[in-house]
C-alpha cells in the first residue's frame, strides 16, 4: 500500500483535523529533545479517546506499521523519536482530569495531562504532587509515567512510579487493561502496573492513570552552598540527610556556573569563587 492510501485509511480512526502529514508537523513531532536522529514518521495522530487508541493499534497491526507514543517530546533518550516511517501517536488532546477522591487523595488523569496542570490541581485542592522538573510546563504525565521520571525531589518523594496507583493500558493488540485498580494494598499476585512503568511505549499506552497526592510541605527552604571541590558534595548530603528530611538536593559545577553567569542577566550566587 502506497503512502498516501496509508494515511487515507488512517483518517477516519481520529476526528476530522486530527491528523497531520505536512512536513513542519513530522518534524516537530517526529522528536524529541534528541539530535542524534532525523524524524520521519509518516503520520501524527490526535486520538481524543480510549476507543480512538485502540483503532489506531489495531489498525497498525493491520498494515505492519510501526507507532511511537508521543507526550511532551522533552526527554533526551530519543523514546519519543520516529524514524522510520511509524505513525506518531500524540496525547494532547487526551488531557482531561477525570475524577478526584479527597479522601484517598487521588486523581484520575488521561495521559495528556501536563505535570504542572496536575501540581496546580493539587493545589488548588490543598494536596500537592511531588514529581517535579525543569519541563513541568510541557511534559505530560503518560511520558512521565512511560520512563519512570525522577525529578528534581526524587531524593524525598522517589520516581513516578511511587506515585501511580493504577493505571489503564491499550496493549500491542488493541486491548484495554484495568491494572491495580487504584488499591493502595494488592497483594493478589503479579503487579503487572509496574511492569508498563518505565517501559517507554514498547509493551502499551499508558491511556489513563490514577496518580496520588500527597500533604502540601510545610516551611520549606532553600540553601545554596558552595564546596571546594566534587569529593565534598556527598559527605555534606549524608550530614543534612542524618538531620533534615531533605527534599531536593543537586549540585552544579564551577564551569556550568560560568556558563550560566556569561549570559549576564543572572546575579552571582555568591561574592568570590
Amino acid at each position: 500500500m502506497t503512502r498516501e492510501a496509508l494515511i487515507e485509511s488512517l483518517k477516519p480512526l481520529v476526528e476530522p483535523g486530527k491528523l497531520l502529514d505536512d512536513a513542519a508537523s513530522l518534524d516537530a513531532y517526529g522528536k524529541d529533545w534528541t539530535k542524534h536522529f532525523a524524524p520521519a514518521p509518516l503520520a501524527i495522530v490526535f486520538p481524543k479517546s480510549v476507543e480512538q487508541v485502540q483503532a489506531i493499534v489495531r489498525w497498525a497491526n493491520q498494515h505492519k506499521v510501526g507507532l511511537v507514543p508521543s507526550g511532551g517530546r522533552t526527554g533526551l533518550s530519543a523514546a519519543a523519536v520516529a524514524a522510520n516511517g511509524e505513525v506518531v501517536v500524540a496525547f494532547d488532546y487526551m488531557n482531561r482530569i477525570l475524577d478526584f477522591n479527597a479522601f484517598d487523595r487521588t486523581v484520575v488523569c488521561q495521559s495528556g495531562v501536563v505535570t504542572k496542570q496536575l501540581q496546580t490541581f493539587a493545589e488548588e485542592n490543598g494536596l500537592y504532587y511531588p514529581v517535579d522538573f525543569a519541563s513541568s510546563g510541557s511534559s505530560q504525565i503518560g511520558g512521565n509515567i512511560g520512563t519512570n521520571a525522577g525529578g528534581i525531589k526524587v531524593i524525598r518523594y522517589g520516581m513516578t512510579r511511587n506515585w501511580v496507583a493504577g493505571m489503564k493500558v491499550v496493549t500491542g493488540k488493541g486491548d484495554l487493561l484495568e491494572l491495580n485498580k487504584d488499591l493502595i494494598k494488592n497483594a493478589t499476585g503479579y503487579d503487572m502496573r509496574q511492569l508498563f512503568i518505565g517501559a517507554e511505549g514498547t509493551l502499551g499506552f499508558v491511556v489513563e492513570a490514577t496518580m496520588r497526592l500527597e500533604r502540601t510541605p510545610k516551611n520549606l527552604t532553600a540553601m545554596v552552598l558552595g564546596t571546594p571541590d566534587f569529593d565534598s558534595i556527598m559527605p555534606v548530603l549524608h550530614a543534612f540527610q542524618s538531620k533534615l528530611d531533605l527534599t531536593a538536593f543537586e549540585f552544579f559545577s564551577d564551569k556550568a556556573l560560568a556558563k550560566v553567569l556569561a549570559r549576564g542577566d543572572v546575579p552571582r550566587a555568591f561574592e568570590t569563587d
